[in-house]
């Protein structure tokens, strides 16, 4: 019975010894079936006037051995792709989302080649404040939809809702 005890605690705390000290400690998910993915938004100012522009960053933290799909998968794998979506009430999106360059992956999960990222990666944006836009601060709200995979399974489509703040100011 000491032994099944031992076993049975050990199991439980050796998982845990494993990411005591890691950068997912904050991770979004808490479903130990699900990759550890640490996910940070932020603008390059907090403050602007109209007119001018801001860059907005979607940064992932994915835990080694896993990988997510580019923003601009390679033909046939489009439903792979991973979108940033941002509500446009107050800011006006300025091109397309860059990503830095995905690398090919043999991904075992969907049986071919596929365009992805490992590790930390980060995605931006220009956006534009349109000229009459009143003067105060606003909640910029947006998701990260994403699949995550290993060389043998992929995650369902993951929503992660996300808001941060600007504010705009007059002359």
């Amino acid at each position: 019975m000491k032994k099944v005890f031992i076993i049975f605690l050990f199991s439980f705390l050796f998982p845990l010894t494993l990411f005591a000290n890691s950068p997912f400690n904050d991770v979004q998910n808490t479903n130990t079936f699900l990759p550890k993915i640490k996910i940070s938004v932020v603008m390059d100012k907090s403050s602007v006037l109209p007119g001018e522009e801001l860059m907005f960053h979607v940064s992932l933290l994915i835990e080694e051995g896993w990988h997510v799909y580019s923003l601009y998968p390679a033909k046939g794998s489009e439903s792979l792709a991973t979108q940033i979506l941002i509500d446009e009430d107050v800011i006006q999106s300025l091109g397309v989302w860059r990503e830095p360059n995905p690398i090919l992956i043999k991904d075992g999960a969907v049986g071919k080649m596929v365009k992805g990222h490992k590790g930390n990666v980060a995605f931006s944006k220009s956006f534009t404040v349109p000229i009459g836009v009143a003067s105060k601060s606003y909640f910029i709200k947006g998701k990260l939809i994403y699949r995550a995979c290993d060389n043998q399974i992929c995650t369902l489509p993951q929503e992660y809702p996300f808001k941060t703040s600007v504010h705009i100011g007059h002359n």
